[in-house]
């Protein structure tokens, strides 16, 4: 927010403007503490002029000290309690049983030029607790704008992902399989991007490898919004909790048995294929990029 302030307040005050006069309404400006703010709901039918934003510190994971806001005065005021990311609130999420949820995936990184990066065939859903709404009163309730309640205090729901990825192609009448091209297409150009702005992430050698967490939701286009990355990611579900492949493997036309449990994502062999895959060269539950 501190470098991109004015294009932030900028982009705030147009959307404003064009929801008021698509509402025919008069926006009124006005002052508070030294700085000219609009007067308007924040709120519009039209999902290209909603005006909801979500600040978020920029060190920080797990939900801790964002806030969802319709208010330019807040936005502006939420800058000065420590260095912040805003960025524009995705209004209109894809929902699952009509809460909000985002995913995340688990990325392996072994050389950015050329690139080299896996995506683990192991991800998951994080679920909020109550029905998604916009109502200006609920931006301040946690368990229907945030998904992470596993370190809240709050309950959560863990939907295995198989079972989570059926019920939702059914929900949506999609296919999980263009979504899931989509989600790989946006990890490439989002590593590309970061060796382009950060050269110097590539060092001399080829010693450094790096797991990250990367944190998506969709909208209700089922495109695939990044949220967040992390690195050194918190994989506590990955080795607690059986997945079956949301993609099947091709029979082996052998054994019955072994066919059923070569379907089945361990936990106990989680780290053993990120091990494998960025330092022995093995490629084991996991997809390059």
């Amino acid at each position: 927010m501190q470098c991109e302030l004015a294009a932030l307040i900028g982009c705030f005050l147009e959307r404003e403007v064009a929801a008021a006069a698509a509402a025919g309404q008069k926006l009124i400006a006005g002052y508070e503490g030294g700085a000219e703010v609009a007067k308007g709901t924040g709120s519009s039918e039209e999902p290209e002029l909603d005006n909801t934003w979500i600040m978020k510190p920029w060190n920080l994971a797990r939900s801790m000290d964002a806030t969802v806001s319709r208010h330019l005065a807040q936005i502006l005021r939420l800058g000065e309690t420590g260095p912040k990311v805003c960025q524009k609130y995705i209004s209109r999420p894809a929902l699952f049983n009509g809460r909000k949820f985002d995913m995340r995936f688990i990325v392996l990184l072994k050389r950015l030029k050329p690139l080299e990066a896996y995506l683990s065939d192991v991800f998951w859903a994080r679920i909020a607790n109550k029905a998604y709404s916009q109502m200006e009163d609920s931006l301040s309730d946690f368990q229907t704008h945030f998904t992470v309640m596993n370190y809240s205090g709050h309950k959560y729901e863990h939907v295995p992902t198989h079972e989570f990825v059926r019920a939702f192609e059914q929900q949506h009448n999609v296919t999980w399989q263009s979504i899931d091209q989509s989600v790989q297409r946006m990890l490439r150009e989002l590593l590309a991007a970061a060796v382009t702005v950060h050269p110097e992430m590539q060092p001399d050698g080829d010693t450094c490898r790096a797991i990250y967490g990367v944190d998506v939701m969709l909208d209700d286009q089922f495109q695939p919004k990044l949220l967040e990355v992390t690195y050194c990611p918190d994989c506590t579900r990955a080795v607690t909790y059986d997945m079956k492949r949301v993609f099947p493997r091709p029979s082996s036309g052998g054994n019955a048995e072994a066919d059923e449990e070569s379907e089945w994502l361990r936990p106990k062999s989680f780290f053993n294929d990120v091990f494998g895959c960025l330092f022995l060269g093995e490629t084991r539950n996991v997809r390059r990029l």
